[in-house]
């Protein structure tokens, strides 16, 4: 840390070597529970990227590219709060950042086991809530771990990076786990509840084109 500097540096720290032998703090998530996530209308609404020959794009993108991650929301709320209000500044969303998506409800037919990183289980792995707000470097060392946990987990709880109150998830592309769409409506068609959602968080969606 820079002499004079105040408190932590922001940056999660990257996965111990005690954590193979840690018993993970598992959450299982009952087979049928609905998923939620908000995407470009023009993409596939089950997406494990970064994709093919994609460098690390998002927080828990494998650092190594050994396996895609699917990136949803327990709600649609953390969905929404994690896609078009990451600029916590701007009171106003533009119309072509809602018209341009789509809101999927996907589900999995088996159970799904995610290593809770988040309240307790923070401590349990050995980091801190950095992992879900400080710099993405650390993070896909984690998902790399975690891959490699001989638990075997499905993917990550994690909190909202722009609404710590919602749980999203990082889900990992193994098999069988297989993800199913439930219904996949274009936000302009459900302007009225994403209005709702914004008038949530103090936003509302800025008239014309």
């Amino acid at each position: 840390m820079p002499a004079g500097a105040r408190g932590p540096s922001g940056s999660a720290p990257p996965p111990p070597d005690r954590l193979h032998a840690t018993a993970l703090p598992i959450t299982t998530i009952p087979a049928g529970e609905l998923f939620h996530r908000v995407h470009r209308t023009t993409h596939a609404p089950v997406f494990f990227g970064p994709g093919p020959g994609v460098p690390p794009t998002y927080r828990f993108d494998s650092a190594s590219g050994r396996f895609g991650v699917l990136y949803v929301g327990a709600s649609l709320n953390g969905a929404l709060a994690e896609t078009i209000l990451r600029n916590p500044q701007r009171l106003m969303v533009a119309m072509p950042e809602i018209s341009t998506r789509s809101a999927t409800t996907l589900f999995c037919e088996c159970s799904v086991r995610v290593v809770t990183m988040h309240g307790p289980g923070l401590q349990v792995l050995g980091t801190d809530n950095a992992i879900s707000t400080g710099p993405y470097e650390p993070c896909g060392e984690w998902a790399d771990a975690l891959w490699d946990h001989p638990e075997q987990p499905d993917g990550i709880a994690y909190l909202s990076r722009h609404d710590p109150d919602e749980v999203c998830f990082a889900l990992f592309e193994r098999q069988p786990i297989g993800f199913t769409v439930s219904e996949t409506r274009p936000l302009p068609a459900v302007l009225h509840e994403v209005a709702a959602i914004l008038d949530r968080y103090g936003k509302s969606i800025a008239s014309g084109r």
